[in-house]
């Protein structure tokens, strides 16, 4: 407890998005980084690695973005800033929260890299919105990345709803159309890199697909698939039924541009 709140005086959060609980949230998660970083590193490393491919990929064809948009990068974890400096002249770490490397970074690449508080979703302010329509456009002259963060987008606005006393159907498809927007301005770019967690794995059980129907829809958009991993999500002791999830990487833009 002492941890996590040390860790939530450490986070800068855009006020809608504390409304609704995300800097407690984004605090337990930095605590369980460290707690749980020898059964995470293989996903970190992982997810390094696909967002630096696909960044190579975008970089090598001929009038190369020169901006990274790297959404979900408010704790800098699974980003790999160094390598990504020497492929971009700006890098833009997008998110509602914030912890105290991303904000070093910031300081230390002074012009170069910059915390951008933004609601992707563009729900947060306003549960009302129509999510198809509240979705801010992303800037097209970036190499746009949406990291570990398409299924965390309808959690916490989706569970105010039900709180409030909305019918968990229309709460469930709400859902979904936050997720829908979110890709579909992502593949309005000519340049993104999406890592998502397609299936919840668990060892005594069938994987659970989480987003069905997306990888046919991504290919149509012009979209290849990249690498896929295992993150052990909820290791043995950390829960009491173990599991993990199913991860992929797509990419958009060189060699797989329409």
């Amino acid at each position: 407890m002492i941890e996590e709140l040390i860790a939530w005086a450490r986070l800068d959060c855009l006020p809608a998005a504390q409304r609704l609980g995300l800097r407690r949230e984004a605090a337990a998660l930095a605590v369980r980084h460290r707690r749980l970083r020898t059964h995470w590193a293989d996903h970190i490393a992982q997810t390094r690695a696909a967002l630096l491919a696909a960044a190579r990929v975008s970089a090598a064809v001929p009038d190369a973005p020169r901006r990274a948009w790297i959404m979900g990068a408010g704790l800098l974890q699974d980003v790999p800033l160094p390598e990504l400096l020497c492929l971009f002249d700006q890098i833009d770490l997008v998110d509602v929260c914030f912890g105290p490397a991303a904000r070093a970074a910031e300081r230390n690449h002074a012009g170069r890299v910059r915390c951008v508080r933004q609601d992707v979703s563009g729900v947060l302010d306003d549960l009302s919105r129509d999510p198809q329509r509240a979705s801010p456009p992303m800037p097209a002259d970036a190499w746009c990345a949406s990291v570990n963060l398409l299924s965390q987008l309808p959690l916490l606005p989706c569970a105010a709803l039900l709180e409030s006393g909305e019918a968990e159907a229309a709460v469930e498809r709400y859902g979904t159309v936050i997720q829908q927007a979110h890709i579909d301005a992502l593949s309005r770019v000519p340049q993104a890199c999406l890592i998502i967690e397609y299936a919840r794995t668990r060892a005594d059980a069938p994987d659970e697909v989480l987003l069905p129907g997306l990888p046919d829809r991504l290919i149509r958009d012009g979209w290849t698939a990249g690498a896929r991993w295992q993150w052990a999500l909820n290791p043995t002791g950390e829960a009491d039924e173990p599991s993990g999830r199913a991860m992929q990487a797509w990419r958009r833009g060189g060699d797989a541009g329409r």
